[in-house]
């Protein structure tokens, strides 16, 4: 491999073996994780790096995965869904696998019950009594899709569903197919009621419509169904999602989401009804295609946290135009934050000691050009800046308005690929200077959007973000 002399790598495992590996093969441009001088990992790419921050400001991300990986990897362009191919094997294989000993032909709905995570999977109980109300209006088929690790979350998932009364045929597919077989079956199917699964990126990719119940610790929005014409149904809850590294002491949101809406949505996604009406403890959303060309959720029914709600469209705007260079195509905010004064307030108070933390920083830099050098003074200077950047963490980390530039600032800082002592301070000044400068940024462009209320008028912002 090394000797192929690749013009680029694209690396989407971040870790230290990938990275290893990709400094290894070469290549002028690496896209994700690479190795450090020193063996470390580092990241540059500004959409690859954004991957490594979402954990921290997941409940305002508004990309998916899909397009973080796509622009990290390429660049900005039309949109482009997601495609899978169906071999002819396959779908004969499918059509024979859905067949009717009668000779009568069925329409078919495929249902994943199970997921990789328990954690992430709606209760096999619920899927049973939601087909069993879905079926009264349905007249073809359901199939089970899944592992054979899921076999006995299907089998009450089918037991759950005769018990209330559901008598369309069933077949379960769980463990009978290979990977393309799944894809034909998917592919027959009018929809795909599901978990975050794997599979339902298959569904996605031969078009065949899904129904995502994003519960636990999922975010539709990282990755849930690419492109239009699919559903997201996601719990009204205050932790929806919740973290990864979070212990849930009830898992109420297996339980928020509403049997009847659920099934109302499958007969309204196969053309028997109309969406439901709004239903207290759901959130539905619409997936598609916005402005920027990039996958985005449309909320259809229930209410989302307006001050996340707001931050989500400032900063999803502010990223794209940041990592980009582009302008975004998506409408200018003309509405203020809920919590505008805390912001505005939490970045005034912040800015001393960015102040003091970019002197010092600078202060530092020029000691390391002393001749003897000054360890001491240096020493000291550095414990006096790490009691003082923990102080604006803590600040930073408070409110939305600055959660997001806290944290690429410290990323930023820690990642500090460079060899000799003035190297390594002039990396952390130009950190701390980058920290500093992005919030005088955020803060004009709060306050545009409060002019713009103000004037009625739109006021264009420019953005320049961390690379």
């Amino acid at each position: 491999m090394h000797q192929r002399r690749y013009d680029r790598i694209i690396n989407l495992t971040f870790n230290r073996p990938s990275a290893l590996l990709a400094d290894y093969v070469g290549a002028p441009d690496i896209r994700g994780a690479r190795s450090a001088w020193d063996g470390g990992t580092i990241i540059d790419n500004p959409w690859m790096t954004y991957f490594t921050d979402i954990h921290q400001i997941r409940r305002i991300n508004r990309f998916n995965l899909v397009d973080v990986y796509a622009m990290g990897g390429s660049r900005p362009g039309a949109f482009a869904p997601l495609r899978v191919v169906v071999p002819a094997e396959s779908e004969d294989w499918a059509r024979s696998f859905l067949s009717n000993p009668d000779g009568q032909e069925h329409a078919w709905i495929a249902v994943q019950a199970g997921a990789s995570d328990v954690m992430k999977a709606w209760r096999p109980q619920h899927f049973g009594v939601t087909l069993a109300r879905f079926s009264k209006q349905w007249n073809g088929g359901i199939v089970f899709i899944g592992a054979p690790s899921e076999r006995d979350t299907i089998a009450l998932a089918i037991r759950t569903y005769r018990e209330a009364g559901g008598n369309r045929p069933v077949k379960n597919a769980a463990g009978l197919t290979t990977l393309p077989q799944l894809v034909a079956l998917l592919a027959n199917c009018k929809l795909l009621l599901t978990n975050d699964t794997g599979p339902m990126h298959l569904a996605v990719g031969v078009q065949t419509p899904v129904i995502d119940l994003s519960v636990g610790h999922v975010d539709f929005q990282e990755t849930g169904p690419y492109g239009p014409g699919h559903w997201v149904m996601q719990p009204d809850l205050e932790c929806a999602p919740c973290g990864f590294d979070q212990i849930c002491a009830h898992h109420a949101c297996k339980e928020r989401l509403p049997i009847d809406a659920v099934a109302d949505v499958m007969r309204h996604v196969v053309g028997q009804g109309p969406l439901p009406l709004v239903v207290p403890g759901y959130r539905l959303y619409r997936s598609g295609v916005d402005a920027d060309q990039l996958g985005t959720f449309e909320l259809v029914s229930g209410h989302e946290d307006a001050r996340i709600a707001w931050y989500a469209a400032f900063w999803r705007r502010r990223w794209y135009e940041s990592f980009t260079g582009q302008p975004s195509r998506l409408p200018l905010l003309t509405g203020h934050a809920p919590d505008t004064g805390q912001g505005v307030m939490c970045i005034r108070t912040m800015m001393p000691l960015l102040d003091r933390l970019c002197q010092r920083a600078d202060h530092i830099v020029r000691l390391t050009r002393h001749t003897p050098l000054e360890v001491h003074t240096i020493q000291t200077l550095q414990l006096t800046q790490a009691e003082e950047r923990h102080k604006a963490t803590q600040i930073g980390m408070a409110t939305w308005a600055t959660k997001p530039l806290t944290t690429a600032a410290l990323r930023l800082l820690h990642q500090d690929n460079v060899q000799g002592l003035e190297q390594m301070a002039r990396h952390h000044a130009a950190g701390y200077h980058r920290w500093r400068h992005e919030a005088e940024l955020v803060i004009a462009s709060m306050s545009a959007v409060r002019e713009t209320i103000t004037s009625s008028a739109i006021l264009p912002v420019s953005y320049v973000g961390i690379e």
